[in-house]
Parts: structure tokens; sequence; C-alpha cells
């Protein structure tokens, strides 16, 4: 259990609400750099009907330092593009990281 992950899930949870209606079926969620898989975990007990999606990202980073995480978003971000999303918002989060929400175009 990692304690970053601690501190962030119920300000996370709080961000999802805002997008995730609980009741809906059929609604994915990508959730980038998921380390431990903690995250998704918690989560998907509020959202029992999401299809949650983890992954990780930047190894070669996280190899050198696991407290790194992501940090270059401009990166990600054309990521998203080529995949046809796009960022609508970040938000800080208490462990000194941040919430990204990306869209769909």
């Amino acid at each position: 259990m990692a304690s970053a992950a601690d501190r962030n899930q119920g300000p996370i949870l709080k961000v999802l609400q805002q997008y995730i209606d609980p009741a809906q079926s059929n609604f994915q969620v990508l959730e980038v750099a998921s380390g431990s898989g903690q995250h998704v975990t918690y989560f998907a007990k509020a959202f029992p009907k999401v299809v949650w999606q983890p992954t990780e990202v930047d190894r070669q980073c996280l190899n050198r330092n696991p407290a790194w995480g992501l940090r270059d978003v401009s990166l990600l971000q054309q990521l998203a593009q080529a995949s046809g999303l796009f960022l609508e918002k970040m938000i800080d989060m208490p462990a000194n990281n941040k919430c990204l929400i990306f869209r769909k175009q």
C-alpha cells in the first residue's frame, strides 16, 4: 500500500464523482501510471459498472525512483490526442501530483 495513493484516493474519488454517473454502464476509465493498482481497486467499489483499465507509464523513470511518477504531461497529451482524446482539466492532488481528465473528442 502506497501512502501517496492513500492520501489521494478520497480526493480523486470526489473528482470522479463529478464526471461519472455510478448507474451508467458501458463507461470506461483509463488510469495512467497506476502503479500498484490501489486506486483502481478503491474506485471500482464506488463505480461497479465502470470498466477500469490500469496502465503503467515511463517504466525507465520509475525504475530509477518509484516516487517520481509521470512528469512530462505534454508527452501524455500528444499520445492522448493521437487516440482522439483531449485534456479537459488538470486538478492538483494532496500528494504533490495531479489528476488529469481526458475526454474523447
